[in-house]
């Protein structure tokens, strides 16, 4: 009767955000809400797209299961309790190791690297909405380039970041001097400017960052050039396509490597197995590694603007970390595809599971 009630309320939840949902979101939003009240916490413990995670919680505060307390805490009422006492429901869990921040990489493995990183970023660029920008902790940058290294993906390499540098992983790979060459391509001149001062200050001649829009095709000095790539790229299809297309067309040859990071805040599970297919279907690359929560993000200072504020059932800004994304390892293999078309001026950055921009 109780899972059955909950199948109900998945397809009641779908209807009121537009979003695929099922049973197995609402269980993980009623454990997440045994452990805290707080909207945005239950978003990053639920691993939900915004508009799922407050579809539900509205449902349930509409169905008598929860109601928002004067200090806009989500709270469950007695019928909601009953309800998880009959589905067996347990309060969230997180045996994340602390010292790491549950990425197996901690960032202070290298200290005068991150301080170095630190001291030269204080007065780095704010992300702005225009371009879909969102700013990961310096901990998370630095924690990316060891990953890198560990994988034998720094040390010698021709690297190419793209449309990623709000995190300035391009700087911090070039402030390593590992790499062979670094190349930074960003629409922001605001970031390209940043980058190549730091560059010129420093004495570092082997990196670069030019102004791009990867709506446009990369020109043949770029293509087939690189070892390696990382982006960050928006999550709609046609956006991931763009930037994860363009990175695996600068790759040399079989076995050049990509990174980029995916969210389950402003994606689901059904557009994960999306992009999955794309990537090994139809770009012929293999998934290496998938670390969950890797990239960490500061809440951006336009949120309020954005369609995850708008939708959700409280109107309470993030007290901390809610925003994170897990970091992607992609290998080329033998007869992988480049793709190196032109991107339409539509719709790009938004959808009905996105909500964040």
């Amino acid at each position: 009767m109780a899972v059955s009630l909950l199948v109900e309320l998945a397809f009641k939840a779908r209807e009121e955000s537009q979003v695929r949902i099922y049973q197995k979101n609402v269980e993980r939003v009623l454990s997440a809400l045994l452990k805290s009240g707080d909207f945005w916490e239950v978003v990053d413990m639920s691993d939900l797209p915004v508009p799922a995670a407050s579809g539900i919680i509205k449902v349930l505060i509409r169905e008598g299961y929860a109601f928002i307390d004067d200090e806009e805490n989500i709270r469950l009422t007695q019928k909601g309790y009953d309800l998880i006492k009959d589905l067996g429901i347990e309060p969230y869990v997180d045996y994340v190791c602390q010292a790491c921040e549950g990425r197996g990489i901690p960032f202070y493995t290298d200290i005068e690297f991150y301080r170095t990183f630190l001291q030269l970023t204080k007065d780095r660029p704010k992300a702005i909405r225009d371009y879909d920008q969102g700013s990961v902790t310096p901990e998370t940058t630095i924690s990316r380039v060891l990953f890198m290294d560990s994988r034998g993906d720094l040390r010698n390499k021709d690297i190419i970041v793209l449309g990623a540098e709000d995190d300035l992983t391009g700087l911090a790979v070039a402030l390593t001097r590992k790499a062979k060459s670094v190349l930074v391509i960003d629409i922001d001149k605001r970031l390209i400017d940043f980058d190549n001062s730091i560059f010129r200050e420093l004495g570092i001649d082997n990196a670069e960052a030019r102004v791009w829009d990867l709506r446009n095709p990369f020109p043949s000095e770029i293509l087939g050039c690189y070892d390696v790539f990382v982006s960050d790229p928006p999550e709609t299809l046609p956006a991931f396509r763009a930037f994860i297309g363009r990175g695996i067309a600068t790759l040399k040859e079989e076995g050049g490597v990509g990174y980029f990071g995916l969210t389950l805040r402003d994606s689901s599970v059904f557009r994960w197995r999306d992009f999955q297919i794309a990537l090994t279907s139809e770009f012929g690359v293999a998934i290496t590694d998938i670390v969950q929560d890797f990239n960490a993000y500061i809440t951006w200072d336009y949120h309020r603007e954005t369609k995850a504020a708008q939708v959700a059932p409280v109107k309470r800004d993030p007290k901390g970390i809610w925003y994170r994304s897990s970091w992607y390892r992609i290998e080329a293999l033998p007869g992988f595809k480049r793709w190196n078309d032109a991107i339409s001026d539509d719709v790009f950055y938004l959808d009905e599971e996105g909500s964040t921009t």
